[in-house]
Formats: C-alpha cells, structure tokens, sequence
C-alpha cells in the first residue's frame, strides 16, 4: 500500500491522461507518500517515455506554519505528529521498488523554491498546501508553465481555502 491520498478513481483518470497525452513532462505539487504520483510514474513507464517532476519539502515546519491553531486544530495535530522522513522514504522506496525512478525526477523543497526548475509542462497536479495564499501562489507560478492545450489537474479545488486560487 502507498502512503498519500488517491482514490482508484482518480487514479485511473490520471492514467487515463497520461496514455491520451504523451506527456514530456508532468508536474506535482504536493507529493506527500506518492500516491498519485504512482499512476502518473506508472503510465509513462508504460509508454517508455516522459517525466513527472514531484516538488514536497517533507518538512514539519513548512507545513504547519500556515495553520491556523483555533480553527485548524485537527489537521495541525495531524500534520505535527507525522513522520516526514518516514513518509519520503516511503515514497523514495515506491519508486525504487516499482522501478519508476527513470520516470520520476524529486524535487525536495517548497513549490515556489522549486518554480526554477520547470520550463514547461504538459500536465501539472496542484495538490500541495491548502492556505490560500500559497495554492494561489502555486497558480500564479506554474500555470505560465503549462503548454498551450496542457492540463491542470487542481485536487481538493472545492476546499474553501481553495477558492482565491481558482479565481486567477
């Protein structure tokens, strides 16, 4: 089983872009255990040709400094007692043992320290951080970067904390 947050659903829609695209070069923003990273990796494996390019800093304090502790209680205990190192070597271990890694380039850091590293992508997954500011920054950052008929794939978009960034 994978660490993260994906639905077979979404998974198999995920696929489902990738054989249809042929992308060059996809792009997730949150990757967390690699989840939705594994349909992605998995797909362009398939086709023997492509990366994903998956930004997470897997660090505590980047993650919840921008919770709220009055109204986000539940999910900044979540996040506070999480094992990131745990979660990354998950992750990395996923991409070892599926062999994906010739699939699937790590970028360890926040999205906006990563921003330097793309210069254009076919597909991009925004499922990093809910704070407004930051998935608002997130849109602003890589969707100059998206391909002219590209794909954004924006998780969690009905999030309230969501909202702002879908109005850019």
């Amino acid at each position: 089983s994978l660490e993260g947050f994906c639905p077979d659903e979404k998974a198999r829609e995920f696929i489902d872009l990738v054989l249809q695209v042929r992308p060059e070069v996809c792009a997730e923003i949150g990757v967390y255990g690699g989840a939705s990273i594994f349909p992605v990796a998995s797909a362009l494996k398939y086709l023997g040709k492509g990366t994903v390019i998956g930004v997470d800093p897997w660090d505590k304090a980047e993650v919840v400094k921008y919770f709220d502790s009055e109204t986000q209680k539940q999910d900044l205990q979540f996040w506070t007692d999480l094992n990131f190192e745990y979660i990354f070597q998950s992750y990395s271990s996923m991409l070892k043992r599926y062999r994906l890694k010739d699939f699937c380039i790590t970028i360890k850091a926040t999205s906006s320290h990563a921003l330097m590293c793309f210069q254009k992508i076919d597909i991009l997954h925004i499922d990093g951080n809910l704070d407004e500011a930051i998935a608002a920054k997130d849109v602003e950052g890589y969707l100059p970067l998206v391909r002219p008929g590209g794909y954004i794939w924006m998780s969690q978009a009905k999030h309230p904390k969501r909202q702002k960034a879908l109005v850019l």
